[in-house]
C-alpha cells in the first residue's frame, strides 16, 4: 500500500462536507493498490483538470478584485452617470495648485540666478583695470592668443 501524506487546509468550508471528503479519500486510499494504470492514469488526468480549473478560477478572481481596486476606494465602479467625489475634486484641484506653485518657485529662482550671474559679470568688468571695449576689440583677442595658448588635445 502506498504512503500518501495528507495536509489540513485552513479554508472557510462547511466541517460537514469537510469530514465527508476526508472519509472518501480514506476509503480511495484503502483501494489504491487495487486500481489499474489506465484508472490512475485518469485519474491523474482529471486531478490535473481539477487544478487547472481552480487555478483559473483564481486569477480571474484577482484581475476581477485589481480591476474594482483601480476604479475606485469604495469598490464601486463610477458609471458614466455618477459623478466624483468632493474629496477627489479638492484632491485634483489641490495637486494642480502645488504643481503651478512648483513652477512659479522655479520661474523665479532661475530669473533670480540669472540676475545674479549677469550683476557678477558686469561688476567683474566695471572693477576690472582694463575698460569694457578692450574686450570687444579684435586687436585685444589676438593679443590674448598669442600671449596665453590654449593647449588643444
Amino acid at each position: 500500500m502506498k504512503i500518501i501524506n495528507t495536509h489540513h487546509r485552513q479554508d472557510n468550508f462547511n466541517p460537514t462536507l469537510d469530514a465527508l471528503g476526508e472519509r472518501m479519500a480514506q476509503r480511495l486510499l484503502s483501494q489504491v493498490d487495487d486500481i489499474d494504470a489506465h484508472t490512475l492514469q485518469r485519474l491523474r488526468a482529471a486531478r490535473e483538470q481539477a487544478i487547472e480549473h481552480r487555478r483559473m478560477a483564481l486569477i480571474r478572481e484577482a484581475q476581477m478584485g485589481f480591476s474594482m481596486a483601480g476604479q475606485g476606494n469604495s469598490g464601486q465602479a463610477h458609471g458614466l452617470h455618477t459623478r466624483p467625489s468632493r474629496w477627489y475634486q479638492l484632491s485634483g484641484f489641490g495637486m494642480l495648485l502645488a504643481l503651478l506653485l512648483g513652477l512659479w518657485m522655479i520661474d523665479n529662482i532661475q530669473s533670480d540666478n540669472l540676475t545674479q550671474d549677469a550683476a557678477e559679470i558686469d561688476r567683474v568688468l566695471l572693477t576690472d583695470d582694463l575698460p569694457p571695449a578692450a574686450y570687444l576689440d579684435p586687436g585685444f583677442k589676438l593679443f590674448l592668443k598669442l600671449s596665453f595658448p590654449t593647449e588643444s588635445l
